[in-house]
């Protein structure tokens, strides 16, 4: 064979190899298009956090990544209570697809408890739910968890306030009176379905020194107070009480 012909076909080879391992790239998701299958690491999804007797009630925590930065910390609070979940989302109530992930979600698992939010840090920006659409997207998420987990009690989870980059860090002046007045008319709602309110924002309102200097997250102590309080709530809503200490 000659030189040329074999620098040929090592061009075809090179080639060929070169489109599978592109279409291979290219199969491949960024994330999980349902955001709903089981994760057994970091990250977007559904994940088991603590798995303990299946006679024991069921939790499941949604949220965005401040769930990420608390759930730890609840954990400790329930173990040996309850077997806990968590779905850590992207999505907020504005995303079409949201009632389908819930349904097969719900669907391989009932919850006793379930703690929700609007999941608010994704939904701020503008655009992204239409004028005069907060309230029907959140009350239809609302039936939405009633229709899927029909035996589940329900505890809301306020958004918690958006700060500035620059020290002293102070609210942010642009944004944060749309938290503001969504937390407002999602507690409206919560109370005329007498659904029990833990109120991220109160808490970290009145802490601001605690934030991470991103405008959205927190440090680690703010992140203990919220577990604190969502362990609490969730405590109230099984007849269980919590350990003492921080």
């Amino acid at each position: 064979m000659s030189a040329r012909a074999s620098a040929v076909i090592r061009r075809s080879v090179l080639l060929a190899l070169f489109c599978i391992s592109a279409s291979a790239i290219a199969a491949e998701p960024t994330a999980d298009p349902k955001d709903a299958a089981k994760s057994k690491s970091s990250g977007w999804g559904v994940r088991q956090v603590l798995v303990a007797d299946p006679a024991l009630p069921h939790v499941l925590l949604i949220g965005d990544s401040i769930l990420g930065g608390y759930h730890g910390k609840a954990a400790e609070l329930l173990r040996g209570k309850v077997n806990l979940d968590v779905w850590i989302t992207p999505k907020h109530i504005g995303v079409k697809d949201v009632p389908a992930n819930m349904q097969g979600i719900f669907a391989e698992q009932t919850y006793d408890v379930i703690l929700f939010n609007d999941i608010g840090l994704h939904a701020w920006t503008p655009g992204r739910i239409p004028e005069g659409q907060y309230e029907p997207l959140m009350r239809a998420h609302l039936a939405n968890l009633r229709r899927f987990a029909p035996k589940a009690k329900l505890i809301f989870a306020s958004t918690t306030p958006m700060t500035t980059k620059t020290k002293p860090i102070a609210l942010d002046p642009e944004f944060n009176p749309l938290i503001v007045e969504r937390n407002q008319i999602v507690t409206k709602i919560m109370q005329e379905n007498q659904i029990s309110i833990s109120d991220f924002y109160g808490i970290l309102v009145v802490k601001l020194d605690l934030a991470a200097g991103d405008r959205f997250h927190w440090t680690k102590p703010a992140y203990e107070l919220l577990a604190r309080d969502a362990a609490t709530r969730i405590a109230e809503a099984l007849d269980f009480s919590l350990p003492s200490g921080p």
